[in-house]
Protein backbone atom coordinates (compact mmCIF):
# COMPACT_ATOMS: atom_id res chain seq x y z
CA UNK A 1 0.00 0.00 0.00
CA UNK A 2 1.41 3.24 -1.07
CA UNK A 3 1.75 6.05 1.58
CA UNK A 4 -0.62 8.10 -0.26
CA UNK A 5 -3.42 5.00 -0.33
CA UNK A 6 -2.59 4.79 3.51
CA UNK A 7 -3.20 8.74 4.11
CA UNK A 8 -5.92 8.46 2.09
CA UNK A 9 -7.62 5.35 3.91
CA UNK A 10 -6.71 7.16 7.08
CA UNK A 11 -8.75 10.55 6.54
CA UNK A 12 -12.12 8.80 5.21
CA UNK A 13 -12.01 6.69 8.52
CA UNK A 14 -11.50 9.29 10.49
CA UNK A 15 -14.33 11.30 9.15
CA UNK A 16 -16.57 7.94 8.65
CA UNK A 17 -16.64 7.94 12.44
CA UNK A 18 -16.90 11.77 12.26
CA UNK A 19 -19.75 11.63 10.71
CA UNK A 20 -21.31 8.85 12.89
CA UNK A 21 -20.89 10.71 15.88
CA UNK A 22 -22.60 13.19 14.01
CA UNK A 23 -25.15 11.25 13.30
CA UNK A 24 -26.13 9.93 16.93
CA UNK A 25 -25.88 13.35 18.18
CA UNK A 26 -28.37 14.64 15.74
CA UNK A 27 -30.78 11.44 16.47
CA UNK A 28 -30.35 12.72 19.81
CA UNK A 29 -31.20 15.96 19.52
CA UNK A 30 -34.24 15.01 17.20
CA UNK A 31 -35.82 12.66 19.83
CA UNK A 32 -35.47 15.66 22.74
CA UNK A 33 -37.16 17.58 20.14
CA UNK A 34 -40.03 15.29 19.88
CA UNK A 35 -40.42 15.00 23.65
CA UNK A 36 -40.43 19.06 23.43
CA UNK A 37 -43.39 18.77 20.86
CA UNK A 38 -45.19 15.66 22.37
CA UNK A 39 -45.20 18.00 25.52
CA UNK A 40 -46.19 21.09 24.38
CA UNK A 41 -49.37 19.45 21.75
CA UNK A 42 -50.61 17.81 25.30
CA UNK A 43 -50.37 21.04 26.80
CA UNK A 44 -52.34 22.59 23.84
CA UNK A 45 -55.16 19.65 24.25
CA UNK A 46 -55.56 20.25 27.76
CA UNK A 47 -55.75 24.55 27.13
CA UNK A 48 -58.21 23.39 24.51
CA UNK A 49 -60.28 21.19 26.87
CA UNK A 50 -60.39 23.75 29.77
CA UNK A 51 -61.15 26.51 27.34
CA UNK A 52 -64.66 24.49 27.05
CA UNK A 53 -65.03 24.48 30.55
CA UNK A 54 -67.09 26.55 33.45
CA UNK A 55 -66.00 27.55 36.58
CA UNK A 56 -66.47 24.42 39.56
CA UNK A 57 -66.62 22.21 36.82
CA UNK A 58 -64.39 19.14 37.50
CA UNK A 59 -62.52 17.18 35.14
CA UNK A 60 -59.60 14.81 34.65
CA UNK A 61 -56.56 16.28 34.39
CA UNK A 62 -53.33 14.20 32.53
CA UNK A 63 -50.27 15.21 34.78
CA UNK A 64 -47.98 12.94 32.25
CA UNK A 65 -47.30 9.33 31.98
CA UNK A 66 -50.68 8.13 31.23
CA UNK A 67 -51.97 9.46 34.95
CA UNK A 68 -54.41 11.98 35.64
CA UNK A 69 -56.47 13.23 38.49
CA UNK A 70 -59.61 14.86 39.37
CA UNK A 71 -59.56 18.73 39.27
CA UNK A 72 -61.98 21.02 40.25
CA UNK A 73 -61.39 24.59 37.79
CA UNK A 74 -61.72 27.45 40.36
CA UNK A 75 -60.34 29.58 37.45
CA UNK A 76 -60.50 28.02 33.79
CA UNK A 77 -60.47 31.55 32.24
CA UNK A 78 -56.58 31.85 33.53
CA UNK A 79 -53.76 29.66 33.76
CA UNK A 80 -49.91 29.58 34.52
CA UNK A 81 -47.69 28.79 32.12
CA UNK A 82 -43.90 28.52 32.55
CA UNK A 83 -41.35 30.91 30.54
CA UNK A 84 -38.51 29.09 31.18
CA UNK A 85 -35.53 29.44 34.25
CA UNK A 86 -38.76 29.14 36.93
CA UNK A 87 -39.84 31.78 36.11
CA UNK A 88 -44.14 31.83 35.72
CA UNK A 89 -46.55 33.92 34.35
CA UNK A 90 -50.42 34.32 34.41
CA UNK A 91 -52.23 34.52 31.60
CA UNK A 92 -55.54 33.52 30.15
CA UNK A 93 -56.47 30.79 28.15
CA UNK A 94 -56.37 32.48 24.68
CA UNK A 95 -53.02 33.86 25.19
CA UNK A 96 -51.96 30.50 26.80
CA UNK A 97 -52.81 29.04 23.72
CA UNK A 98 -51.11 31.19 21.26
CA UNK A 99 -47.79 31.00 23.02
CA UNK A 100 -47.44 27.25 23.16
CA UNK A 101 -48.36 27.04 19.61
CA UNK A 102 -45.76 29.42 18.67
CA UNK A 103 -43.80 27.56 20.51
CA UNK A 104 -44.95 23.97 18.55
CA UNK A 105 -44.17 26.20 15.55
CA UNK A 106 -40.65 27.09 16.53
CA UNK A 107 -40.09 23.76 17.64
CA UNK A 108 -41.62 22.15 14.41
CA UNK A 109 -39.21 24.27 11.96
CA UNK A 110 -36.26 23.19 14.48
CA UNK A 111 -37.02 19.62 13.79
CA UNK A 112 -37.25 19.72 9.77
CA UNK A 113 -33.88 21.74 10.09
CA UNK A 114 -32.22 18.78 12.26
CA UNK A 115 -33.88 16.03 10.29
CA UNK A 116 -32.96 17.52 7.27
CA UNK A 117 -29.30 17.35 8.37
CA UNK A 118 -29.67 14.38 9.17
CA UNK A 119 -30.62 12.92 6.01
CA UNK A 120 -27.19 14.92 4.49
CA UNK A 121 -25.20 13.18 7.24
CA UNK A 122 -27.00 9.62 6.64
CA UNK A 123 -26.17 10.36 2.73
CA UNK A 124 -22.37 11.47 3.90
CA UNK A 125 -21.72 8.65 5.70
CA UNK A 126 -23.17 5.93 2.90
CA UNK A 127 -20.66 7.98 0.61
CA UNK A 128 -17.61 7.71 2.70
CA UNK A 129 -18.79 3.79 3.50
CA UNK A 130 -18.93 3.62 -0.25
CA UNK A 131 -15.33 5.32 -0.56
CA UNK A 132 -13.34 3.61 1.87
CA UNK A 133 -14.32 -0.33 0.69
CA UNK A 134 -13.88 0.77 -3.12
CA UNK A 135 -10.38 2.10 -1.72
CA UNK A 136 -9.66 -1.25 0.59
CA UNK A 137 -11.04 -3.63 -2.40
CA UNK A 138 -7.96 -1.47 -4.31
CA UNK A 139 -5.14 -1.72 -1.99
CA UNK A 140 -6.26 -5.21 -1.52
CA UNK A 141 -6.47 -5.95 -5.21
CA UNK A 142 -2.38 -4.55 -5.34
CA UNK A 143 -1.27 -6.18 -1.93
CA UNK A 144 -2.16 -9.82 -4.18
CA UNK A 145 -2.79 -11.12 -0.50
CA UNK A 146 -5.97 -12.80 -0.49
CA UNK A 147 -7.77 -12.06 2.73
CA UNK A 148 -8.92 -14.68 4.93
CA UNK A 149 -12.21 -14.68 6.43
CA UNK A 150 -10.63 -14.51 9.92
CA UNK A 151 -9.50 -11.10 8.88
Amino acid sequence: MSEEQQQLLQRIYQEQQLTESNITLLQQRLELLQAYLTNFRAGLMVLNEIETRKEGEEMLMNVGGSIFVQAKLVNPQSVTRSIGSGVRIEQNVADAKTAVQEQISGLEKQYEKLAEEYQKMIARASVLNSQFQQLAAQVQGQDGTPQSSEE
